[in-house]
C-alpha cells in the first residue's frame, strides 16, 4: 500500500503542468483606438500667373527641390515695360510742374495760387502711385517659391501663354513635415484633445512604426461620414514618408493611472467570458475577472491584488483546480 501511495505520488509530480507564474503590477495604461489614416505634406500649392504673358522662362522641373523666394518662372510682359516708361515720364514731368510751382511762389505769392501748388503735387503722387504699381506688376512677372520644397508637377514649358488667375503652372510641395490625418468615428471624440499619443504603423516602410502626440482637431463632424478630422505632425526630414501614403494609427484616447495591471498571456478568454487562474496550494483555480483596459501588452483587472500569483498559460488549456507547478 506504501508502494502505491508513493507511486501515485510520484506520477502526480510527473504528470504536473509547469507554467510560468507573474504578480500584478501597478502602472499606467491606455486605452487605445486603431483607425486609417494617410499623410498629407504640410503645405502644397498650385502656383499660378498673376500677370498675363507669355512664358519667357522656366528654371525648375519635376522632382527639384527649391528655397524659399527662389525663382522658378519668369514671364515676358512688354506691355508693362512700356507702360512703366511712359509711368516713369509723366513722374520727371509732375516732379519738374511742383518744381516750377514752388520757385515761383516764392518769388510771388501773390501771383501762384495755392491750389495750384497743391493740385501739381496731387498729380505728382499720382504719376509715382502709377509708376510703382507697374513696377508691382512687373515683379509679379517673376514667379518665386513662397516656401521652400519640391516641385511636384509642372503643366508648362516656355513660350506658353499664361493668364492671370488662369491654370495652374507648377505645384510645390513642403514635405519636411507631414500632416497625419485621422478621421475619428463619432462615438470617441468627446475623449480627443491635443497632446494624446498617437503609434503609426506604414505599410510601405516595411510595417515599421513611428510616434508622435496629436497636434490639432478640427472640431466638426463630416456630415457624409459621421467622423472627425484630427492631425498628428511627423517630421520627415530623411524623406522616407510620402505625401499620400496610407498608414493605420493607434490614438491613446483615455489613461488610467496607478491601474492593476497583468499581461494579455495570463487573461484567459471564454466567448465573453473572463477569467485568470490563481496558484493556490499548487493548483490552477480559475477565477472569473473582469478587464478593463487592454493595449495588447496588459490589462487591467482592478479586482486583483498584488500579491496574487497568476499562471501565465499562454495558449496552454488549463482545467480549474488542475496541478501545475510554478518555474
Amino acid at each position: 500500500m506504501k508502494h502505491l501511495l508513493v507511486l501515485c505520488l510520484l506520477t502526480t509530480s510527473v504528470l504536473a503542468l509547469e507554467l510560468p507564474v507573474t504578480r500584478p503590477q501597478k502602472g499606467t495604461i491606455h486605452r487605445w483606438v486603431t483607425l486609417p489614416a494617410a499623410f498629407a505634406p504640410w503645405q502644397q500649392v498650385e502656383l499660378k500667373a498673376r500677370v498675363a504673358g507669355y512664358i519667357q522662362k522656366i528654371t525648375v522641373d519635376k522632382g527639384d527641390v527649391v528655397t524659399a523666394g527662389q525663382k522658378l518662372i519668369e514671364i515676358e510682359v512688354p506691355e508693362l515695360q512700356a507702360d512703366l516708361i511712359k509711368h516713369r515720364a509723366e513722374v520727371a514731368a509732375a516732379e519738374i510742374e511742383v518744381k516750377r510751382l514752388h520757385e515761383a511762389r516764392a518769388k510771388s505769392p501773390d501771383l501762384v495760387l495755392p491750389q495750384s501748388v497743391d493740385d501739381a503735387e496731387a498729380k505728382l503722387a499720382i504719376a509715382k502711385a502709377g509708376m510703382e504699381r507697374t513696377n508691382a506688376l512687373i515683379d509679379l512677372a517673376h514667379i518665386k517659391a513662397p516656401f521652400a520644397g519640391t516641385i511636384t508637377d509642372r503643366r508648362v514649358d516656355p513660350g506658353a501663354f499664361a493668364a492671370a488667375g488662369g491654370e495652374s503652372l507648377l505645384q510645390i510641395t513642403d514635405a519636411g513635415t507631414l500632416r497625419l490625418q485621422v478621421p475619428v468615428i463619432e462615438v470617441e471624440t468627446s475623449f480627443l484633445k491635443n497632446g494624446l499619443q498617437v503609434e503609426v504603423k506604414v505599410d510601405a516602410l516595411n510595417g515599421s512604426s513611428i510616434k508622435a502626440t496629436l497636434s490639432r482637431i478640427t472640431g466638426t463632424l463630416d456630415p457624409a461620414t459621421r467622423t472627425m478630422l484630427i492631425e498628428a505632425d511627423f517630421k520627415n526630414d530623411d524623406g522616407r514618408l510620402r505625401p499620400g501614403m496610407f498608414a493605420t494609427a493607434r490614438i491613446a484616447l483615455e489613461q488610467h493611472d496607478n491601474a492593476t495591471l497583468i499581461p494579455v498571456a495570463a487573461l484567459v478568454k471564454e466567448k465573453a467570458n473572463s477569467f485568470v487562474f490563481k496558484h493556490v496550494d499548487g493548483k490552477a483555480m480559475k477565477t472569473a475577472v473582469k478587464p478593463v483596459f487592454n493595449d495588447g501588452v496588459n490589462v487591467e483587472v482592478p479586482e486583483l491584488k498584488t500579491d496574487d500569483v497568476l499562471l501565465v498559460p499562454g495558449t496552454t488549456t488549463l482545467t480549474d483546480k488542475q496541478a501545475v507547478t510554478a518555474k
